[in-house]
This record gives C-alpha cells, sequence and structure tokens, in this order.
C-alpha cells in the first residue's frame, strides 16, 4: 500500500545540533571560541531542582536524577561564560551572525523557515547542560 503524504497534509521538521563558526554564543555576547589552556576558571557549585510541567506532572527520569541529591560543580573559563549560561538570566537577543547562518542552509536545502522563533530553556536535571537552551 502506497501512502499520499501530500493527501495527509504530512509536514516534517529537522532538528541539526552543529555548532556554527561565530564570533558569540547563541544567547549571549560571551565568546565561542574554546578557552584557551592558560585560561584560569572560577567554580560555580549548584542543585538543580525540578519543576512541574504544564500537565502538572513530574518527569520520573527529572524526579530519579533530583532524588539523587547530587552537586554539582561547573568549571567556568573567566571572560568566556556569563549569567545567562549560568541560568540567572534570561537570554539576551538571538545571535544575528548565527540567523543568518541558519537561513542560508534553510535556502539551501530549499525549506520554508517558521515565521517567529520562541526561545525555550530545556529542563535537563543531570548537571549535563547548564543553560538547557533550545
Amino acid at each position: 500500500m502506497e501512502i499520499d503524504y501530500r493527501s495527509l497534509g504530512l509536514r516534517v521538521g529537522l532538528e541539526i545540533h552543529q555548532q556554527l563558526d561565530t564570533s558569540t554564543k547563541l544567547f549571549c555576547s560571551c565568546p565561542a571560541r574554546l578557552a584557551p589552556d592558560s585560561a584560569r576558571y572560577a567554580e560555580v557549585s549548584r542543585t538543580l531542582w525540578i519543576g512541574r510541567s504544564e500537565l502538572g506532572e513530574v518527569d520520573p527520569a527529572a524526579a530519579y536524577e533530583i532524588g539523587r541529591g547530587r552537586r554539582i560543580i561547573y568549571r567556568v573559563p573567566e571572560g568566556h561564560a556569563c549569567l545567562v549560561e549560568l541560568d540567572e538570566e534570561p537570554p539576551h537577543d538571538l545571535n544575528r551572525e548565527a540567523l543568518v547562518v541558519a537561513l542560508s542552509i534553510a535556502r539551501a536545502l530549499n525549506a520554508v523557515p517558521v515565521d517567529e522563533v520562541y526561545v525555550m530553556r530545556k529542563v535537563v536535571v543531570d548537571g549535563s547542560n547548564t543553560s538547557g537552551f533550545q
């Protein structure tokens, strides 16, 4: 049986994870390049907490991680991170350079970009992602 995807109104999205060669990070003005080996580091200690979803539910995996009671220590290179990345400040305006690159890729793929972009934090409570922007 052959499926007629057009008649179904099928729409497909593509999510690509790739670091772009921009001068600053996506949601702040920190440099996007790696810190040199000689950089000085500060340490930030955090305990992550869980919140309920829009439906009032708690994700079981997140509840498990929180139940472990871990304290996470991040080593932050001076001049390469800020309050945005530490989840202590809202994201700044989207990096225009990155937006131009993303739109160029969309054009090359003959894709149709969305009219508006909303920045949200993604909850990651195992400590692997400090800010969780997506």
